[in-house]
């Protein structure tokens, strides 16, 4: 079986779709990701809609934790917080869940 392990996409959908399609081109069976799905990139909800359909082991990242107030997002850098600020905007309320709950999804 073929693992593979992803991480720190950051809500970047043209280089999820990228990294996914060589995963697949390399016959990845299991995907792992280790978090920070969200974070920076303009397409948070729709990566993290997109990572969940292909795995079922997802690690929260600390951009992850902290869009959901798991993490203290003031410990940020501007950039950073800007961007988590604006994300916790962009997901809804079932997506912010899974992430919240993404420590037990191994």
């Amino acid at each position: 079986m073929r693992y593979a392990i992803v991480s720190d996409i950051h809500a970047n959908i043209r280089a999820w779709d990228a990294v996914l399609a060589d995963l697949r081109s390399h016959g990845a069976e299991v995907i792992v990701c280790l978090g920070d799905v969200v974070g920076y990139g303009p397409k948070p909800a729709e990566v993290l809609e997109a990572v969940r359909a292909v795995t079922d082991h997802f690690v929260m990242g600390n951009h992850d934790a902290a869009t959901v107030g798991i993490m203290d997002y003031t410990i940020f850098n501007d950039h950073a917080r800007q961007a988590i600020e604006w994300t916790m905007t962009e997901l809804s309320p079932e997506a912010k869940q899974f992430l919240a709950l993404s420590l037990i999804h191994i």
